[in-house]
């Protein structure tokens, strides 16, 4: 038997310092912020369209529970099957779920000039304390959509929600 080599003290802090690394590498993907929009984008569109068309189209929400028409009783374990690596699921079973039980009102009277509400919410929006913020003037957005293009009082709430979960989602919140 070779004897066992000593380690000097250099080459110690050299193998710690190398091994720290990789696990604060580790850490550090494991824990960055995915956008689904993005993720749904680059990995599911191409089969299955937009994900809120996708999820309007062939999802239904039942007690509380978003379904398939074919996986009617375990969607999640089909997703899991289905390309989605395991901590994608629940984040992007949340979204179509927000997707299959919103109305496509922002589609409908946003959509001619805003693309999708993930585009705008890359570009415009970010969230402070909870509240939903213009990038541009660091003012609440409720306050410019009360009647920015006809959008009423009582409208306000509805589209700052979608656009403040669409937001966590693009932030990856």
């Amino acid at each position: 038997m070779r004897p066992r080599r000593a380690i000097n003290p250099k080459q110690r802090i050299g193998l710690i310092l190398a091994v720290s690394l990789v696990l604060i590498t580790l850490l550090q993907s494991s824990a960055r912020a995915i956008d689904l929009h993005a993720y749904w984008d680059d990995r599911c569109a191409d089969c299955h369209g937009h994900s809120a068309a996708f999820a309007r189209k062939f999802l239904t929400a039942k007690d509380g529970r978003l379904q398939g028409h074919d996986h009617v009783y375990d969607l999640q374990r089909f997703l899991m099957n289905h390309y989605l690596p395991p901590d994608m699921v629940a984040p992007v079973t949340a979204m179509l779920m927000a997707q299959v039980t919103t109305e496509p009102q922002f589609k409908e009277r946003c959509g001619r000039c805003h693309e999708t509400a993930a585009a705008l919410a890359r570009k415009a929006l970010t969230l402070r304390d909870g509240v939903l913020i213009d990038r541009a003037t660091g003012k609440p957005t409720a306050e410019f959509l009360n009647g920015h293009q006809g959008v009423s009082a009582a409208e306000v709430p509805f589209f700052v929600g979608v656009l403040t979960r669409v937001t966590r989602e693009v932030e990856g919140r």
